[in-house]
């Protein structure tokens, strides 16, 4: 078997070539495009290459126009922000996610950037938005630019799911201790998915993976390091 892969020059080059092109083209034709061409592939590649470009295709156009949203901020001071707050935002928070959503207040890519400035946030909450970012290329950089929005004395609280739970309950005979960790009905069907498992570590990769979404497990240890 033959496998080829693109050198890192040329990784740079095609970024910046289609970095050209959204430069060029209008966000709203660019929407149109996206539209067509999303259309076309549909059906024609698989789901787990098909999402995730579906959602960077999104993100890049949403980066775009991203200035608004740094004008926004530009003088705020004393915030609170949640990040990754989908549905479930604070009252008097700026809730922050990558798609609208009741409760979000602030339509934004969060992986490489925040839209606030220097010292201007007393406290910045995630919840199960960490695991979807990649551990290389996205962590330092988001970790870099809460550090900087942050106040002295700010603070960053991350939650996520804990894989040590769920292997320690692995290893345990039968399904009981994972039933406890993660609800499960008589059959092994998911509580929250609808999934029915047929082993324990099809339970393991499932959660910790969660299609395409999750990008990296994580514990308290890796946290607090």
């Amino acid at each position: 078997m033959q496998l080829t892969l693109i050198n890192s020059s040329a990784k740079h080059s095609l970024k910046g070539l289609i970095q050209k092109v959204i430069d060029f083209i209008p966000l709203k034709l660019c929407l149109n495009l996206q539209y067509i061409l999303l259309k076309r592939l549909e059906g024609v590649i698989p789901q787990h290459v098909y999402l995730p470009f579906v959602d960077e295709l999104y993100a890049a156009l949403l980066r775009e126009n991203r200035q608004n949203i740094f004008q926004k901020y530009r003088v705020a001071k004393d915030l609170l922000v949640n990040i990754g707050s989908g549905a479930t935002g604070k009252p008097g928070w700026v809730n922050v996610d990558l798609f609208a959503a009741p409760g979000v207040n602030c339509v934004y890519d969060c992986r490489r950037s925040l839209p606030f400035a220097n010292n201007s946030v007393q406290g910045i909450f995630t919840e199960h938005f960490f695991e979807h970012i990649d551990y290389v290329e996205e962590v330092p950089d988001f970790l870099a630019e809460c550090y900087r929005v942050l106040q002295p004395g700010g603070v960053l609280r991350i939650i996520v799911p804990d894989i040590e739970k769920y292997l320690k309950a692995y290893c345990q005979p039968g399904w009981e201790a994972l039933s406890k960790v993660r609800p499960l009905d008589s059959d092994r069907t998911d509580f929250y998915f609808n999934y029915r498992y047929n082993t324990k570590l099809e339970l393991i990769n499932f959660i910790f993976r969660q299609g395409y979404e999750h990008k990296y497990c994580k514990s308290k240890n890796l946290v607090s390091q």
